[in-house]
């Protein structure tokens, strides 16, 4: 079915238009491409269908999740002997209408048949539905199209109205006796939804928001034809719907609206292109906020479509939350908003806003990337607290059937990188893949973002579109499709693209990489509780660690990705081998369901991610170590050591990570008064690594000790002044943060730290 802005010309002048487009929004770049920030290259893994919607889990739920995270992709169904659109080559050799794909992104490519991929089909028609992640690990899409079809050698319907059904995706590693992971969930919804909002808030449920029953396009609702679902509800159904006027003072732009819940009220915050409001999902009262006020845009919403995320939650600035929405489509001079119909250069600019600050105010149009504007653009929040800017096009709208390419076929192949704490754009390397309307993109476990989608991949038809040589589908219903639209050429284009490419950022290939042991449920735990304490196991240095990214899994369809969350965790203590680690505050900081945790290193090298489901239950903390400096009998190098005196051998047996114990013969005789600083002359430097592995109370080598020390409780006489923050970078020594140099010192003279086997290479 069509559900597109579409305008019908005259061949020539459409003709004409399409070149005085091409050249009236070639924009020039104002930075170069910086191809140090990352690189771009092909995954090998075809998509097998086209990923309009897109959901991220985390694999097997046996050994450790995150190791082998799938991909799940549901597509507008196609083939299955209808005519308007070519057969799905990977999944339609029966005619049975499949449109969803589970993928094993670490597999070896290969068919629809191959162990690494697992087809199904949502019965009831998903396509452009709205989406969550829910608390149980699960996938909630609700609503969908009203296309069906029959299949007419049986009679027996492959595909029903899907705008009223509520359905969970059960992934086949969650189940493994699973036969099609699509279910129906609850009662059907009392009025369709095509193109809503869903959103997993506080408590666990989802909050569904607008949509349409009937009629999508302009056109249609100039002429009166759409009908509107101006109204929330949840699931599970906590009764009728409820009506948002919100979404009915500013139809017709208010489809797929933004929703994201705050992290100090709970409320949730709903934007519907220029006016938003918070709404208490509990008593069901609304408190508008400050409209957009600027002209230079369109509305900021579909089929204008920008895209918005929450610059990451920390302790630091106080779990604030700024809502940056960036791209969109620009309005022309004497264009009005009703009147439009794909003209409109793509827009470079970012807004801001935090809700929940006492007088909310937009910061409007404060900071564009340094290129081409994108309208459908989509951002991914990075482990290393950046944020990454792809897809899209130069100028347009989104919408229309797949392979039209009339709404907007010059796509921006341009990657932007955001930096939120210099609040600066950078300029990476160009991506090869064009995405323009129904992509995505998603950021996996091992640090990589990966781009999908995208329905106009014919766009270089164009030309030929217009001239009907290479009509992308059969408007007649014609079950003999390639000789309709002469598509059987090889000059023609295919609208639907399969592959996937990866983006590589620069961190992920810097050294000291960290690396935490996959010992699922041993090293690190299954599941963790709000307020709770937890400790993780290392195979590298724990105490190199900086900071720790706590991000959600998500889902993602039309630039629109409510699941998207960063949060920052706060690190209590480190040692060698073990990382004590604080679970976030509350629900309305981070909502339950299965996060990826990210170790970053004091250098920026992000390491591959683990997964940590975020639950429901009682507070459980482990007892972090406390530490005692006491002095001991001089090194051969002059210098004092100190011993951890604490409990770190059995808090991480209570955390059930096993260790060995290490005898004095293994080490070595003990000198009394001399704990362990004879061992470093006596034993290379692989040993006590391996010595360490099983005990962290015998530390690789005295200056790692140092890191053990918490700051507060290092005797006041600090080094700062001693060693200029050059002095410290000359040491090579990454386990004394700089910052952590500012703090009270060790209480040693200068001298004593200047000894060689304080800072080792």
């Amino acid at each position: 079915m069509m559900h597109s802005l579409r305008f019908e010309v005259v061949i020539v002048t459409f003709v004409a238009f399409y070149f005085l487009i091409q050249h009236s929004n070639a924009q020039s770049t104002t930075i170069a491409a910086d191809t140090t920030l990352g690189s771009w290259a092909m995954n090998g893994v075809s998509q097998l269908v086209t990923c309009i919607h897109s959901y991220l889990v985390p694999g097997s739920t046996i050994t450790a999740p995150g190791l082998r995270p799938k991909l799940i992709c549901v597509e507008r169904p196609h083939g299955g002997g209808q005519g308007k659109y070519p057969p799905n080559p990977y999944t339609e050799p029966d005619n049975s209408r499949s449109n969803t794909a589970e993928i094993d992104l670490l597999a070896s490519p290969g068919t629809a048949t191959s162990v690494y991929a697992k087809i199904s089909k949502s019965v009831n028609n998903p396509f452009c539905g709205g989406h969550a992640q829910m608390a149980d690990g699960n996938i909630f899409h609700t609503g969908g199209d009203r296309e069906s079809y029959t299949n007419p050698l049986t009679n027996i319907a492959i595909l029903t109205d899907g705008t009223n059904i509520n359905r969970i995706y059960t992934p086949y590693d969650n189940n493994a006796s699973v036969t099609n992971p699509w279910s129906t969930a609850g009662t059907a919804m009392a009025q369709g939804r095509w193109y809503p909002s869903v959103l997993t808030i506080s408590d666990g449920s989802q909050l569904i928001v607008g949509g349409v029953s009937v009629a999508l396009s302009l056109d249609e609702y100039k002429a009166g034809k759409r009908t509107l679902n101006p109204t929330y509800e949840f699931y599970p159904s906590r009764g009728a719907a409820i009506n948002l006027p919100i979404l009915t003072e500013n139809d017709p732009w208010n489809l797929y609206p933004f929703l994201n819940t705050m992290p100090i009220s709970g409320k949730v915050w709903i934007f519907v292109g220029g006016p938003s409001i918070l709404l208490d999902t509990t008593t069901g009262v609304t408190t508008a906020l400050a409209n957009m006020k600027e002209t230079l845009h369109h509305p900021r919403i579909y089929p204008f479509t920008p895209t918005l995320a929450m610059l990451p939650l920390r302790p630091s600035n106080n779990y604030t939350a700024t809502m940056i929405i960036c791209g969109g489509t620009l309005r022309d001079i004497g264009v009005t908003n009703t009147t439009v119909t794909s003209s409109g250069t793509a827009s470079n600019y970012c807004s801001k806003i935090n809700p929940e600050a006492t007088i909310p105010v937009w910061t409007e149009n404060y900071i564009q990337w340094p290129g081409s504007g994108k309208v459908m653009p989509d951002v991914v929040l990075m482990p290393d607290g950046k944020l990454l800017y792809v897809n899209g096009a130069t100028w347009g709208t989104a919408g229309g059937d797949a392979g039209v390419c009339s709404n907007a076929h010059d796509p921006s192949l341009q990657t932007f990188i955001f930096n939120p704490v210099t609040s600066t754009f950078a300029r990476g390397p160009d991506f090869t893949v064009a995405r323009l309307y129904h992509s995505g993109a998603i950021l996996i476990p091992d640090g990589r973002i990966i781009t999908t989608g995208s329905e106009e991949a014919n766009y270089v038809d164009f030309p030929k579109i217009l001239l009907n040589q290479c009509f992308p589908f059969n408007g007649t219903g014609s079950s003999n499709w390639t000789s309709v639209n002469n598509l059987a050429s090889a000059s023609c284009t295919t609208p639907f693209e399969y592959r996937i490419e990866v983006f590589t950022p620069a961190y992920y290939s810097l050294s000291r990489k960290p690396v935490i042991n996959e010992a699922w449920g041993v090293s690190y735990p299954k599941a963790i509780t709000f307020g709770s304490s937890f400790i993780i196991r290392f195979d590298t240095n724990a105490s190199d660690v900086a900071s720790i990214s706590f991000i959600r899994y998500t889902t993602t369809t039309h630039s629109t990705n409510n699941d998207q969350r960063f949060v920052e965790l706060s690190i209590l203590y480190a040692n060698y081998t073990h990382l004590y680690v604080e679970a976030p505050p509350n629900a309305n900081i981070a909502p339950l369901g299965n996060w990826m945790l990210f170790p970053v290193a004091t250098n920026g090298a992000v390491g591959h991610s683990i997964t940590i489901k975020l639950a429901t239950g009682a507070v459980s903390r482990v007892t972090v170590p406390q530490v005692t400096l006491v002095a001991g009998k001089k090194n051969s190098a002059g210098t004092s050591k100190r011993k951890v005196i604490g409990e770190v051998s059995k808090l991480a047996n209570s955390a059930g990570i096993t260790n060995t114990p290490i005898t004095q013969q293994q080490y070595g005789q003990q000198v009394a008064g001399n704990q362990y600083g004879q061992y470093q002359s006596q034993y290379p430097q692989q040993q006590y690594h391996q010595q360490h592995q099983q005990n962290p109370n015998y530390p690789m080598q005295y200056p790692q000790q140092y890191s053990q020390y918490p700051q507060q409780q290092i005797p006041p006489n600090g080094y700062q002044q001693h060693y200029p923050q050059q002095g410290y970078a000359n040491q090579q020594h990454a386990h004394y943060p700089e910052q952590q140099y500012a703090q009270p010192g060790y209480g040693r003279p200068p001298e004593q730290y200047s000894q060689p086997d304080y800072y080792p290479q």
